[in-house]
């Protein structure tokens, strides 16, 4: 084939279920040859575990199927490509079902599957040559002391670009993985194109780089931005992202033109250092494949829906790489409940006063609990022109190693209103009541496998063609290149910026922030240059913890500056417990700790607010 000096990827989703007609519009429309969506997240691996184990047959994102029933014919007859992990705990099995159904659809393409990151029958043997599988956070902390070791579910390790690349090198059409990477499909696009050597670091991280700008979908053209108050009235309709990656491995990130008469989203330099920042552990970004070191990096608008970024530099892979281990923990549970009007505070302290006496007092509840919250989300509004307004909700969530901490009825129903109609004046709850059911729940162990483990094999629907990918040789290695650590060169000083007001940090500063295992990480960043060297003054790890109010409980904090975003970054570790698999934070993701964060006042110096606040 001749190829474009670019390769030109377009995104069509970001996580399972996504926008269910982005693979028809970016075959139809994007004038992309490769196609990719990401479909796996900790959370869905966790959901897929506890299917496998109901039907062997499942294990991968049946979504897929349908958004490609409604693309197929178009990508055949573009010859466009498509790399998905849709596959899951079961790659070979989606890997059947697709080419199923390209054939009831009259299509023909190669389809091939990627297999090797599932190693959940290889725990023991892995073990006997030394693996401990010991934990992200800790080299001190390792599988076998983890109390639910016998209850292992699956165990998948983040595997690289290899196995893809092998595939589109031998002419698959398309390509179903299990837990690669997220951006691991793009990588391993580009390297394809370009004919890249595994050795190219500085490419390579361009590419991881392109790959997760375009991996979360929307996320890049507009999607969870705080700049959206400019597109408010015309908020819908948000095509995906694309990424133009040229061979030095520099890329623009673009989107498809807009529809007659419809706003499609937008792709700028704040949308696009948004979703860099989005989910990376610091100036470090680690893939199997590259650790990309992100200080010397630049991000400039480039045209109308185009940006520009370059100066990512890369150096060998890490020695380890991610593992996923999920294990039963138990059963879950939630309920809501609902007050308005005045003393809405003091009517709830009285409902949690009745569940914990019902339940036997604090000590009780924790010897039957693993977890048991009560927290009040909300605040009734003062003089509210309507009830909603002045309704405030109570969310009661709790987990249990075993059902029968739920009572006889095995639901939260009868313990949210221990006293019937001896509750508080103005209670309610919802008439659902799905959700007070218990239902199983995954905990997962975050460790680390080494990669001279984790050779890959490349299998095609309706061929006994198999290919070997031999693992990444620990000569071709480096140990993981931590993220920096480090407080603020200058402090701050109020007067070097003039007069300030008091108000929202977000005014002026935007923010985003997702979740790491874990931990939460968070990146702010600034419009203007000259607004940076205040940002970096101001935002110290203990301002942080200032900003953070009660959600701060001891948590360990890094921050590190990241010049070519005009951003400061910060993880949070601990701040998600174990994990959003069994986190009992309703933000389970941590995307709402950067817009709470933006809303915490400062001294904003009234140089930058003259400007106007962020829209």
């Amino acid at each position: 084939m001749t190829r474009d000096t670019v390769c030109r990827i377009a995104a069509f989703s970001g996580y399972t279920g996504d926008k269910f007609s982005a693979l028809k519009e970016q075959a139809e429309g994007s004038r992309a040859p490769i196609l990719f969506g990401d479909y796996l997240a900790e959370m869905n691996i966790a959901w897929q575990a506890l299917a496998i184990k109901a039907d062997p047959t499942s294990g991968y994102e049946a979504i897929f199927l349908q958004h490609l029933r409604t693309a197929a014919k178009t990508i055949a007859k573009n010859k466009q490509k498509v790399l998905t992990n849709a596959g899951a705990l079961n790659p070979k099995g989606l890997a059947e079902a697709v080419a199923a159904l390209l054939k009831e659809e009259g299509v023909s393409l190669k389809v091939a599957y990627v297999q090797g990151d599932n190693i959940l029958s290889r725990l023991p043997e892995l073990a006997a040559a030394g693996e401990t599988f010991h934990h992200l956070e800790s080299d001190d902390r390792h599988l076998r002391d983890w109390k639910l070791k016998d209850r292992i579910l699956s165990a998948n390790a983040y595997v690289g670009a290899r196995g893809v690349r092998a595939a589109l090198e031998a002419g698959a059409d398309v390509v179903i993985t299990g837990r690669v990477t997220d951006a691991s499909p793009v990588i391993a696009a580009a390297a394809w194109w370009h004919g890249w050597g595994w050795d190219e670091y500085d490419k390579l991280a361009g590419g991881l780089l392109a790959g997760h700008c375009i991996e979360c979908g929307a996320y890049v053209t507009g999607g969870n931005s705080s700049g959206f108050l400019a597109y408010k009235d015309e908020y819908y309709d948000i095509v995906m992202g694309i990424a133009e990656i040229e061979a030095s491995g520099e890329f623009v990130i673009t989107k498809q033109p807009p529809r007659p008469g419809q706003w499609n989203g937008v792709v700028n330099d704040v949308t696009v250092r948004s979703q860099i920042l989005y989910e990376i552990q610091g100036n470090v970004y680690l893939n199997p494949d590259v650790q990309a070191l992100l200080d010397t990096m630049s991000v400039r608008n480039e045209g109308v829906d185009r940006v520009r970024v370059a100066g990512v530099r890369g150096i060998a892979p890490p020695e380890t790489t991610k593992i996923a281990i999920c294990a039963m923990a138990g059963y879950q549970a939630e309920a809501v409940v609902y007050a308005c009007g005045l003393d809405v505070e003091e009517k709830f302290d009285t409902l949690k006063l009745q569940i914990t006496h019902s339940l036997g007092g604090a000590d009780a509840i924790k010897a039957r609990f693993t977890t048991f919250d009560m927290t009040q989300y909300g605040v009734a509004a003062k003089d509210a022109e309507t009830e909603a307004a002045s309704t405030a909700m109570l969310r009661i969530f709790a987990q249990a190693e075993d059902l029968d901490a739920f009572g006889p009825a095995r639901s939260l129903k009868t313990m949210i209103n221990p006293e019937g109609l001896g509750h508080f004046p103005g209670f309610h709850f919802p008439l659902t009541f799905g959700n007070m059911t218990p239902v199983p729940y995954i905990e997962y162990w975050p460790g680390r496998v080494r990669q001279a483990h984790l050779p890959l094999t490349v299998g095609f629907v309706g061929s006994s063609d198999t290919l070997t990918v031999p693992a990444v040789g620990s000569d071709k290695t480096l140990p993981v290149q931590k993220s920096d650590d480090y407080e603020p060169a200058r402090a701050l000083v109020a007067s070097e910026w003039g007069s300030t007001t008091r108000g929202p940090i977000g005014l002026i500063v935007h923010a985003r922030s997702g979740d790491k295992g874990g931990n939460a990480n968070v990146g702010f960043f600034v419009r203007h240059e000259d607004e940076y060297p205040w940002l970096q003054a101001l935002l110290s790890k203990p301002e942080l913890i200032r900003l953070m109010g009660k959600e701060y409980v001891g948590n360990r904090i890094e921050r590190v500056e990241l010049p070519g975003l005009k951003a400061v970054h910060f993880v949070i570790h601990d701040y998600l417990g174990k994990g959003v698999s069994s986190t009992w934070r309703l933000d389970s993701l941590a995307k709402g700790v950067a817009e709470y964060l933006r809303s915490k006042y400062v001294d904003l110096p009234d140089r930058f607010l003259v400007r106007g606040k962020i829209w």
